[in-house]
C-alpha cells in the first residue's frame, strides 16, 4: 500500500455511495465529518473515533467536529449538569499514516487502523440485471474496518466509534440483531450484536462511556459503539454505514431513490452489508490493487482516487413515475443537475465503469434538454438544481441578455451532445442501436451547428436568438475572453474540428448518410484552414480569440483532438496523415505557450489553462496532458507537473481537497468545489484499462 505522498494527510475525502447522492466525510483535520445526503458540503458536526487504554486519556483521530449536536442537560434541568468534557488527545499529522486508494482509504494510528471501503466497481445495467444483485451494486453503504492492536498491554482497550446528530439506537428496532445509531430513518451505522460491542448515547460519552455497561440517554445527540478489547489482544471489527431515503426526493419531475426499491428501510440497508461485509472489502481491495499497480507517480494516483470518490459522492440513480432508472451526475458545491459539459467528460468513466449511464444521460437529454432557437436544434447546460428539474428545454443557469458567467451556451452544449453520442456508439456494445435509432438527432444536430457558421470558415460566429443582447459563453465561463468567449474562439474551434471529424466518422460507419459524413469533413477541413491562416509565425503560437487583436495564450487548443481519438478517427490525429499540417502546428503552439509566465505559473510551476487568467481547471488539467502527451507527443516534463497540481488539493492551501477552479500561482480555491468533473483524472490510466477501441500507439512526431 501506498503513502499518501509528501506526507499529505490534512484533506477531505468524499467516500461517495454510487447512485445515492450521498457520502461518508472526513479527513479535514478538525472541520467536520459525517454523513452527507442530497449535497457534497462536508459537515460541521464531528466523529469520535479512536481508543484508551486502561485509564490513560482517549487517543482520538481529527475527525472532530466545529459545532455542537443537539441540546445538553442544561437545556431540559435549567442548571448545568453536564458531565465535564474529558480529557484527550488527537493525533497529531505526525503520528497519522494515511493512504487513500481507488476502493478504499486507511488511516492508522498508534494502536488502531481504520479503513472505509467505499468504491466495489463496475455497475450493471439495471434495465438487464437480477434483483438480487442491483440490491448487491446499488447498495447505498459503505463498510468500515477498525482493527485495534492491544498485543502489547496488560490492560484492556476500549475503542470506539461515534457520530454527533445521532439519537436512535439500532438496537431498539432490531431486537438487538444490530447495535449502532441513526439519525431518524436516513443514516446510520451498525455492527452485528457480539461479545465487546455495546451501544451509548449520552450527553458527553467521552466522559461518560468507559466504565460498566453504557447508559443510552435517548434525549442527546451523540452517540455510537463502544468495542472492549482483552488484553494481549488484537482485533477487527466491521461496521457498515448507510443512508435511506424513501418517497419522492425530486421536484418537478417527482422520482425516489433507486435503491429505495430494493430496500425496505436503513435497517435493511445495514444488515445487508454487513452480511455482505468480507466480499464487499475484497471488492475495494481489487480496486486498490489496480491503483496501486498502475505505472503512474503517487501524485497521478492520489488525484485519480480522490477524483473518483468526489464523482461517486455526485452519482445519482433515480427511478420516475414510469419504473424508468434516470442517472444524474451533481455538480459538486454548485448542486447542477446533469451539466451537460459535465457530462461529456465524465463520459470517459462512465464509459471504462458503467457505460449504460451514458445512453441513459443521451435519452434523458434528448427527453428534456432539447430546444430550438433560431438556427436549429440545441440543448441545455443543466437540467435544474438540488433535486429540482427544470421546465423542458431550459436550465437553471442560462439567462438572456448577459455577455459572461449565466449566459448560454447553445453552440458548444450542442457540440458536447453530439460528442457524447459519439463516444458512446464507438465504445459501448449498444452503440450501434443507439445510432440506428437516433439517425434523425445526429443529423439535426449536425445541421445546427454548420448553420451557427455565418461566413462559412468553420466557425462559430452567430450568437443564439436566446443570448438577445448578450452572448454566448463556453463552459470556461469564470475565465476572461481567452476561454470564456464562444464566437470566435480558438478552444471551441478546435473542439467543432474534433466534433466533426468524429461526425464524420460516425456517419461513415452508420453507411444510411453519406452525404453527412462527407459535410461533416467539409466543415473540419475549413476549421482547419481558418485556424492555419491564424497562426502568428514569428512568435509561434494561435491567438485564443480571432477579433478585437487578441493576444492571449491557451493550452485547450488541443482539447478537442481527444474526440477523434476516442470515437473512431484515430487517422486524423496521426503525425503522418491527412491532417499533418495542422498537428504540427498545434504542437509547436503548445510548446510555445508551455513556459513559465505563459502557460506555466511562473511561482508554482503548474499549468495555467490560459496567459492571461490566474483561474485554471484541474479536470481539464487531466485531459489537456491527455492529449499532449498520448497524442501529440510532448515532452513528459513538460506535461507532468502532477506533483504541483496535487499539491493545490492536497497540501493544504485548498479549503476542499476535489477543487476544480484554483489560482494557479498557490492553488486556493476559486470555485468549483467538490467537483465530479476532476474524474477527468481516468484519462491517466486508461491505456491500463480495458477500453476496447482504445488499441492505438501513442505517436512519434518529426525531430523526437
Amino acid at each position: 500500500m501506498n503513502e499518501t505522498p509528501n506526507g499529505w494527510n490534512d484533506y477531505y475525502t468524499q467516500h461517495g455511495m454510487w447512485g445515492a447522492y450521498a457520502s461518508l466525510v472526513l479527513g479535514k483535520r478538525n472541520e467536520g465529518a459525517g454523513f452527507v445526503l442530497g449535497d457534497v458540503k462536508p459537515p460541521q458536526t464531528g466523529m469520535y473515533v479512536g481508543y484508551r487504554v486502561a485509564s490513560c486519556p482517549p487517543c482520538l483521530f481529527p475527525f472532530l467536529g466545529t459545532e455542537q449536536a443537539g441540546l445538553g442537560s442544561s437545556a431540559y434541568t435549567g442548571k448545568d449538569d453536564t458531565p465535564a468534557p474529558a480529557p484527550y488527545t488527537v493525533f497529531s499529522q505526525e503520528e497519522i499514516t494515511r493512504v487513500t486508494s481507488l476502493g478504499s482509504e486507511t488511516w492508522k494510528a498508534g494502536l488502531m487502523t481504520l479503513q472505509i471501503a467505499s468504491f466495489f466497481g463496475e455497475k450493471q445495467d439495471p434495465s438487464h440485471t437480477s434483483t438480487d444483485l442491483l440490491r448487491d451494486a446499488y447498495c447505498p453503504s459503505v463498510v468500515l474496518s477498525l482493527t485495534f492492536d492491544n498485543t502489547g498491554s496488560a490492560e484492556p482497550l476500549s475503542g470506539f466509534f461515534m457520530v454527533q446528530g445521532v439519537r436512535r439506537p439500532l438496537s431498539d428496532a432490531t431486537g438487538g440483531r444490530l447495535l449502532g445509531m441513526a439519525c431518524g430513518t436516513r443514516y446510520g451505522f451498525a455492527a452485528f450484536a457480539q461479545d465487546g460491542v455495546d451501544e451509548v448515547l449520552d450527553w458527553n460519552p467521552l466522559a461518560t462511556m468507559f466504565e460498566g455497561t453504557p447508559v443510552l440517554r435517548r434525549l442527546s445527540s451523540e452517540g455510537g459503539l463502544r468495542f472492549t478489547i482483552p488484553a494481549g489482544v488484537k482485533r477487527t471489527f466491521v461496521v457498515a454505514a448507510g443512508v435511506f431515503e424513501s418517497g419522492v426526493v425530486t421536484a418537478v419531475e417527482p422520482m425516489q431513490r433507486y435503491y429505495a426499491s430494493l430496500f425496505r428501510n436503513l435497517e435493511d440497508v445495514l444488515e445487508f452489508t454487513l452480511e455482505k461485509a468480507q466480499e464487499k472489502i475484497k471488492q475495494a481491495d481489487e480496486q486498490d490493487r489496480f491503483a496501486e499497480n498502475l505505472p503512474v507517480s503517487p501524485a497521478q494516483r492520489l488525484l485519480f482516487c480522490g477524483a473518483v470518490h468526489s464523482y461517486l459522492a455526485n452519482s445519482e440513480l433515480l427511478l420516475d413515475t414510469q419504473g424508468r432508472p434516470v442517472f444524474v451526475v451533481n455538480e459538486g458545491e454548485y448542486q447542477m443537475m446533469n451539466t451537460l459539459d459535465l457530462t461529456v467528460d465524465q463520459a470517459f468513466w462512465e464509459l471504462a465503469y458503467s457505460p449504460w449511464t451514458v445512453e441513459n444521460e443521451l435519452d434523458f437529454f434528448l427527453a428534456r434538454s432539447r430546444y430550438r432557437d433560431a438556427y436549429g436544434v440545441a440543448f441545455c447546460h443543466d437540467q435544474g438544481v438540488a433535486d429540482g428539474f427544470t421546465p423542458d428545454g431550459n436550465s437553471s443557469y442560462e439567462l438572456t441578455d448577459l455577455s459572461d458567467c449565466f449566459s448560454f451556451m447553445s453552440y458548444e452544449e450542442t457540440l458536447n451532445f453530439l460528442l457524447l453520442a459519439c463516444l458512446y456508439c464507438h465504445n459501448a456494445k449498444d452503440g450501434d442501436d443507439w445510432a440506428k435509432r437516433n439517425l434523425d438527432v445526429m443529423q439535426e444536430g449536425l445541421s445546427s451547428i454548420i448553420a451557427r457558421d455565418a461566413n462559412k470558415d468553420g466557425v462559430m460566429d452567430v450568437d443564439s436568438d436566446r443570448c438577445g443582447r448578450g452572448a454566448e459563453i463556453t463552459t470556461y465561463d469564470s475565465l476572461d475572453v481567452s476561454l470564456g468567449q464562444a464566437r470566435n474562439n480558438l478552444y471551441l474551434a478546435m473542439k467543432a474540428w474534433g466534433a466533426f471529424v468524429s461526425l464524420s466518422a460516425f456517419f461513415a460507419k452508420d453507411k444510411r448518410d453519406p452525404s453527412s459524413a462527407r459535410k461533416a469533413s467539409q466543415m473540419a477541413d475549413r476549421i482547419s484552414a481558418t485556424v492555419q491562416s491564424r497562426f502568428l509565425p514569428d512568435e509561434g503560437y494561435i491567438p485564443a480569440v480571432f477579433e478585437r487583436g487578441n493576444r492571449s495564450m491557451i493550452i485547450p487548443a488541443i482539447e478537442g483532438l481527444v474526440y477523434p481519438y476516442f470515437c473512431g478517427a484515430p487517422e486524423a490525429l496521426s503525425a503522418h496523415g491527412p491532417n499533418r499540417d495542422l498537428l504540427l502546428m498545434l504542437r509547436r503552439h503548445l510548446l510555445t505557450v508551455l513556459k513559465p509566465g505563459r502557460c506555466i505559473d511562473a511561482t508554482s510551476g503548474g499549468w495555467k489553462l490560459s496567459s492571461t487568467s490566474r483561474n485554471t481547471w484541474l479536470s481539464k488539467i487531466f485531459l489537456n496532458q491527455f492529449v499532449a502527451e498520448r497524442i501529440l507527443g510532448v515532452d513528459p516534463v513538460l506535461v507532468r507537473r502532477d506533483d504541483v497540481h496535487a499539491s493545490w488539493l492536497f497540501g493544504g492551501t485548498s479549503r476542499f481537497s476535489m477543487t476544480d477552479q484554483v489560482d494557479a500561482s498557490d492553488g486556493k480555491d476559486l470555485g468549483s468545489r467538490l467537483y465530479p468533473r476532476l474524474v477527468t483524472s481516468i484519462l491517466t490510466v486508461l491505456p491500463y484499462h480495458s477500453y476496447d477501441s482504445l488499441r492505438l500507439p501513442q505517436e512519434r512526431w518529426d525531430g523526437d
